[in-house]
């Protein structure tokens, strides 16, 4: 996307300025906020696939989530917000997630995300499925 030093293929990229409240006392994005909003991202992966969070409905769970905090991006700052699918199970998937300024990779994490219904584990729609492996994923 222009301005940002984005490399490979992103499916979902989306811009924001940082706002006050995802900041910390000195004006710093708060390590947890990096957090919400690569959820965001994920929550729009999954409703773009036709995915719902309504009761009775599966839906995706952080499993495990590895963050790398590279630099930080402060109050104010235009960013990129990145979500791709690297790879996909019968009943999980794993995601990265990246956050750029102009001058590169702020933060970064690589999820394994499961699929559940309640407190089980569900299997993928073929036609989710389906859609994640066009985006560029990987069938395992």
């Amino acid at each position: 996307m222009d301005g940002f030093p984005v490399e490979g293929h992103w499916p979902l990229l989306r811009r924001h300025r940082i706002r006050w409240a995802e900041c910390d006392l000195y004006a710093h994005v708060n390590h947890t906020a990096y957090l919400t909003l690569f959820e965001d991202l994920r929550v729009a992966f999954w409703e773009a696939l036709g995915g719902g969070f309504g009761p009775g409905e599966i839906g995706p769970v952080v499993g495990t989530l590895e963050v790398r905090y590279l630099k930080p991006a402060a109050f104010g700052d235009e960013v990129l917000l990145g979500a791709r699918t690297l790879s996909v199970r019968r009943s999980s998937f794993v995601h990265e997630y990246a956050m750029w300024r102009a001058d590169g990779v702020c933060c970064s994490a690589k999820g394994i995300i499961v699929v559940t219904q309640g407190p089980v584990k569900a299997a993928i729609p073929e036609a989710m499925r389906d859609a994640i492996i066009a985006q560029g994923a990987r069938a395992e």
